[in-house]
């Protein structure tokens, strides 16, 4: 397939906006598994030189909290194998999140998954704040940051995750330039899917690229409003609430964090660490974050 030639610094990502099945067996499983595919089909007619497409939580099995046991999938899944490969033939790479039975026998893992346009899994996420109380996942033990397309280090996020500021920063400072926020974001909390992503953005200076599902299961109706946030936590543009939906992104991550990190205003992600710099008695040095009780005692 010919590809359309675009700037070198510019990732094109395309949110898929999608109704994800309730899944309480295989089958339904792999109905799922044949709408990302045609999704993604649809995504790469559409829009010609995509590089990244990002599909919502649980895009496999959906948020069935009696019958995951039953769905659960294992990284060499079908389902895995097939959108791998649906990636390899598109040239395109792809995050998708399903829910993953470990081999070293522990508990269910809500996993996010980065596949690069080889086909190839390059990194991996479990989510670090399953959503309380009704999430039954195992929790995760840190964030992922991986060289993605056109000069990204992605780092991704699972829906619960954004509500914690801890995390945020976690990303940023592992080396991230962009963060891919997938998630099942129920109706009616508009205003704090917006309010986590655009914070998640300013705070940290970093892009975001936050995709949710629509539809209803068996207790909730997920809101869609996928979105594209600048490194200012400026939304860039938005999905509809509540229907289907294709969102283009097209942002420099790369260019974006070196003009913060270049400035000196209020270059929050590191500002803590020279406190007071401008003031004549620091010589332009400051001080560090040692008088924040927040970053010494957290685990004390």
């Amino acid at each position: 397939m010919s590809r359309l030639a675009f700037s070198p610094n510019e990732l094109r990502s395309i949110l898929v906006q999608c109704n994800i099945k309730s899944a309480a067996t295989m089958c339904d499983v792999d109905y799922n598994t044949d709408r990302i595919l045609e999704w993604m089909e649809r995504a790469v007619s559409g829009y010609p030189g995509v590089d990244l497409l990002v599909f919502p939580e649980c895009c496999f099995q959906g948020m069935h909290f009696t019958e995951y046991y039953k769905v659960a999938l294992t990284l060499n899944s079908e389902p895995i194998r097939r959108v791998c490969a649906k990636c390899k033939e598109l040239k395109v790479w792809g995050v998708f999140n399903p829910w993953i039975k470990p081999d070293d026998g522990r508990f269910i893992e809500n996993t996010a998954i980065l596949v690069n346009d080889e086909g190839e899994i390059v990194s991996k996420y479990v989510k670090m704040n399953p959503w309380l109380p009704y999430e039954p996942t195992y929790p995760g033990r840190g964030v992922s940051v991986a060289d993605g397309p056109k000069g990204s280090k992605i780092a991704m996020i699972i829906c619960a995750d954004a509500k914690y500021q801890e995390i945020w920063r976690e990303c940023r400072l592992q080396g991230a330039n962009l963060v891919v926020h997938v998630s099942h974001w129920m109706a009616p909390y508009v205003h704090s899917h917006k309010l986590a992503n655009q914070a998640g953005a300013y705070f940290n200076r970093i892009p975001v690229l936050a995709v949710n599902s629509v539809g209803m299961d068996e207790g909730y109706i997920y809101l869609g409003n996928s979105m594209v946030v600048d490194a200012l936590g400026r939304i860039i543009d938005e999905a509809p609430i509540g229907v289907e939906w294709m969102l283009e992104a097209v942002l420099n991550p790369t260019a974006m964090c070196e003009a913060v990190e270049d400035g000196i205003n209020s270059n929050s992600p590191w500002e803590f660490n020279h406190r007071g710099a401008s003031c004549p008695d620091m010589n332009g040095v400051g001080l560090d974050a040692s008088d924040y009780s927040a970053y010494m005692n957290a685990l004390h």
